[in-house]
């Protein structure tokens, strides 16, 4: 398994679009963190809970691409033979990928949080004075962008092209579950993206539960399909 997560990690590392991903996802977040930063008229609001509102969900797509590219690209570039030939069994190659995707996409959270903080302190704000309300927004964004990574190489290996997945995945956190709430009146906190979003127990189950099954569904595809 060390040799597979090695492989996959010089892979990840090599592609410049894991690196420009992440420095997009970054790069929204300080320009959130900034814009409430500057504001002076937030009442009960505080700056940096409310700059989480929309980008967490644009730096959860982002890194979702990335685990996407984890499957895609490999497909679209005809390199599967190579990392089968290599990495031998599906299941050794979809918990690597799985394993590096979810590390990046840690660090891709973190580096969210950070940089809000940076946008918003740049822009003359302050942090949150409860560290409850700061912990639960940082988490949130944490669990999301780990989810979303992982969910990014389930839908690229089910999928196995890399601007169908990104497009399923956008379709369904920005547009279906939208009108799941709307239309069909299933509670927000339910939800698997909007739920861990607002670090709801019951969405962020639901979320991690579908992710594991689709992980599952990616390995079994693969076996089957690309054996």
């Amino acid at each position: 398994m060390k040799h597979a997560l090695a492989y996959e990690w010089v892979r990840a590392r090599s592609l410049r679009s894991t690196w420009l991903l992440l420095a997009a996802a970054g790069a929204l977040h300080f320009a959130s963190g900034l814009y409430w930063g500057l504001k002076r008229d937030l009442g009960e609001l505080d700056a940096f809970t409310s700059a989480f509102g929309v980008v967490d969900r644009l730096g959860a797509l982002l890194v979702a691409a990335l685990g996407v590219a984890a499957f895609g690209l490999d497909h679209e570039h005809g390199t599967l033979t190579t990392t089968r030939l290599v990495l031998r069994s599906p299941v050794r190659i979809v918990t690597a990928r799985a394993l590096v995707t979810a590390g990046l996409g840690l660090f891709g959270g973190i580096l969210m949080v950070v940089l809000t903080a940076a946008g918003v302190l740049t822009g003359g704000g302050a942090l949150p004075a409860d560290p409850g309300a700061a912990g639960r927004a940082a988490g949130a964004v944490l669990c999301l962008t780990v989810l979303s990574g992982l969910a990014g190489v389930a839908l690229g290996g089910l999928l196995r092209h890399t601007g169908l997945a990104v497009g399923a995945f956008a379709g369904w956190t920005l547009v279906a579950e939208t009108a799941l709430a709307a239309l069909v009146r299933v509670p927000v906190t339910a939800l698997p993206f909007s739920g861990t979003a607002l670090f709801a127990a019951t969405g962020t189950g639901v979320f991690a539960g579908l992710v594991v099954v689709a992980l599952a569904a990616a390995t079994w595809t693969l076996a089957r399909r690309d054996g």
